[in-house]
């Protein structure tokens, strides 16, 4: 299970490329060229999407179902990732494991994750074994039939990632402790994994309702990238997927967040923390959520203050101040709920991180006051524009993008219009963006310190701010 906000990993990863190399990309190049994605739905309602990629003879599909951890019932978070596991426990004709051995036996590599906006699974193989993947995922999505004591295994299997990615690791409790912060009312502030005490009570009947109520091809999307086009695609995908039923959707009724009105502070002690650390999230639009004209402004705002060595924090505080050995900026901006923009910073030895705050907050200022140089928002713009480039060399990196971009409801071509929407972005558009977002009663800062947490009903230290949470 990966812990999946918005972006695609694979959409952060080629931005984090490219940021070092901006001169690998030019317009007009060969490699923007590419053949047109096709898309189309079956009379069942399953949506169809075609990218191809000619370099490699094979295939990533992936299968997309427009339900995750946000919409987990009251009570039951880690249900939607509890299925993704049971997923790979048996139906009417596949066998416990059957499925990951039939892919494996035929060279291939399958896996899946479970977000808050979506579940995916993919299947990376051969082209001529692109029938096998569509059959195996029809079958899936026709319906499960798991023994229950593979299901009461599987529950241990999720329990126990859980310990061991979450409760075993600072970072992840703090993140879980950040979101439930930043986040108030809307789903987004629980954990895609569960937390605990709900997970141990999901039942194999929970399940089975959330597939009987989810899983069916009008809730889905099947996107197919490489050497493949898109008569042979709709063939199969009729073959295969075609004679599976449509049924009713729930409609997904999520709490919308509150006004956030308050700076929020967290701090969580832990004895792994051999590193503290410092960072700050805002809550902010998404491309389909809030002030959405904002997103692609906030995108660039992202690369300005934190993408790559040129960056304004980097400099700052990384290559002039020499008070951070490293600077994070992240906006996952392809969220159905409310975006991220992430600010997090790790101090030189020795250097507190009351001083890491104060620089990125005057840096903050200064972009928020005086803007960025024209040379600055160039060089930004070429590094977010490159990604619509760089994204066609991977076999599976376009099919999550377009995947992502299709669960907000994107239509299939905007990733094509991605440097020309880029260009368009104003100078004065990012400084509004910025006004917006980077407002401390919309944030929660906090910190990473070493050292055992306050023990229950203990008092704060002294010294310690009034208003702040010692977070265990």
């Amino acid at each position: 299970m990966k812990r999946i906000k918005g972006l695609s990993a694979a959409f952060g990863a080629l931005l984090s490329m490219m940021a070092w190399a901006p001169g690998a990309f030019a317009e007009g190049s060969p490699q923007a060229a590419a053949e047109p994605v096709e898309s189309y739905t079956l009379e069942n309602g399953l949506e169809v999407i075609v990218i191809p990629n000619h370099r490699v003879p094979a295939v990533s599909h992936m299968i997309w179902y427009r339900i995750g951890a946000a919409d987990d019932p009251l009570g039951k978070s880690g249900l939607a990732h509890y299925h993704e596991h049971m997923m790979f426990q048996g139906t009417e004709k596949l066998k416990r494991g059957e499925y990951s051995r039939s892919v494996a036996d035929k060279g291939g590599d399958e896996n899946a994750f479970t977000s808050y906006d979506a579940t995916a699974y993919y299947i990376d193989i051969a082209k001529k074994e692109l029938p096998l993947a569509m059959e195996l995922e029809a079958e899936r999505m026709k319906g499960l039939k798991p023994d229950p004591a593979d299901a009461a295994k599987e529950k241990e299997v999720i329990i126990e990632e859980r310990r061991l990615r979450i409760e075993n690791n600072p970072s992840a409790l703090l993140d879980e402790q950040v979101n439930a912060a930043l986040f108030r009312n809307h789903p987004y502030h629980w954990p895609t994994i569960g937390w605990m005490q709900e997970m141990e009570g999901l039942t194999l009947q929970d399940v089975l309702d959330f597939h009987n109520k989810f899983y069916h091809p009008n809730n889905a999307i099947v996107i197919v990238s490489g050497d493949v086009t898109g008569p042979e695609v709709k063939a199969l995908a009729e073959k295969y997927y075609g004679p599976l039923p449509s049924a009713p959707i729930p409609a997904r009724v999520w709490n919308e967040e509150p006004p956030q009105n308050a700076e929020r502070r967290v701090y969580m002690h832990h004895v792994n923390v051999k590193q503290e650390s410092w960072g700050r999230d805002y809550a902010t639009a998404s491309l389909v959520y809030g002030k959405k004209d904002e997103a692609l402004p906030l995108f660039l705002l992202s690369q300005l203050m934190g993408g790559g060595k040129t960056s304004r924090l980097y400099t700052a505080l990384v290559l002039e101040q020499k008070i951070a050995t490293s600077v994070d900026v992240d906006y996952n901006g392809l969220t159905l709920g409310p975006a991220e923009f992430s600010i997090g910073a790790v101090p030189v030895p020795g250097v507190s991180l009351d001083v890491v705050e104060k620089a990125v907050d005057a840096e903050i200022a200064r972009a928020l006051k005086d803007g960025f140089t024209a040379e600055e928002i160039k060089r930004a713009k070429t590094l977010l524009k490159a990604q619509s480039v760089y994204a066609r060399d991977g076999l599976s990196g376009m099919a999550r993008i377009m995947g992502w971009l299709r669960i907000c409801g994107m239509d299939k071509d905007y990733f094509s219009r991605w440097p020309a929407l880029i260009e368009a972005v104003s100078p004065e558009q990012i400084t509004q963006a910025a006004r917006d977002t980077l407002v401390l009663t919309h944030s929660v800062t906090f910190e990473l310190l070493p050292g055992e947490a306050l023990p229950e009903g203990a008092s704060a230290p002294t010294g310690l701010p009034v208003g702040k949470e010692d977070t265990k």
